[in-house]
């Protein structure tokens, strides 16, 4: 049975929303830092530094750390990782090439989710606007635009590197409203951070956390078209 909060597939008039806005890293793609068996026990200190640096960071809407400089893209890739392994060295730890960090830290790249993808895909045949919004370097751009049929999915992208403002600033979801020509109540925003979700929601946004994109992707198809994610790709098949 159709959940009557879910939108009306005839026309808009019942709807609740009007566009769905989806996060890239965790939401589009697989967890990118979850269960991570394969580090080398070598940069294990490594990578909890740079977690940490995350952790204490990122959550905050601008700042001057290199994590908001690379996001806003104000530094490259380089660069962000040349001043973390200074910091690393400067608080007591062996030394570490910039490049291996990098590799260590980011070299298993995103793997698409295709669950999510399909959801996407779903919700905008069904009328319904579609933006990407994600927090990436300017260098991280020909990485995610192979990574899933961008132009087929989304009506809008906001890339925090082109538009000099990031997640949870409340200036780029505004933003992805105005260019999406929604207001931000009656915008769905998909995210795996709960400082993201958080932002989105104080804008008056309807808000999914999105843990697994497999279950995300269900709960998204099931509240904006009344059926699960699944059901339409298992009907064609």
């Amino acid at each position: 049975m159709t959940d009557p909060a879910a939108g009306s597939l005839e026309g808009t008039a019942e709807r609740r929303f009007d566009a769905a806005i989806f996060d890239l890293g965790g939401v589009m793609t697989e967890p990118l830092f979850r269960g991570r068996q394969d580090v080398d026990p070598e940069y294990l200190n490594l990578v909890a530094f740079f977690l940490g640096e995350f952790r204490d960071h990122y959550h905050l809407p601008t700042g001057a750390h290199d994590l908001h400089l690379l996001e806003t893209g104000k530094i490259s890739d380089d660069e962000f990782f040349d001043r973390m392994c200074a910091r690393y060295a400067e608080a007591g730890n062996p030394p570490v090439d910039a490049r291996t960090a990098q590799k260590v830290i980011f070299g298993r790249g995103m793997v698409a989710s295709s669950a999510m993808a399909d959801a996407v895909r779903q919700v905008k045949e069904a009328g319904y606007k579609t933006a990407l919004l994600t927090n990436i370097s300017r260098d991280g751009e020909a990485l995610w635009r192979g990574l899933i049929p961008v132009e087929d999915l989304f009506d809008v992208v906001i890339d925090s590197s082109k538009v000099g403002l990031r997640k949870p600033d409340p200036r780029i979801y505004e933003l992805t409203c105005e260019r999406l020509g929604v207001s931000a109540d009656r915008c769905m925003f998909i995210d795996d951070l709960a400082c993201n979700i958080e932002a989105a929601s104080a804008l008056g946004m309807h808000t999914i956390q999105c843990l697994d994109p497999v279950h995300a992707a269900d709960e998204v198809v099931q509240l904006l078209l009344g059926h699960l994610a699944a059901e339409e790709v298992e009907a064609k098949a």
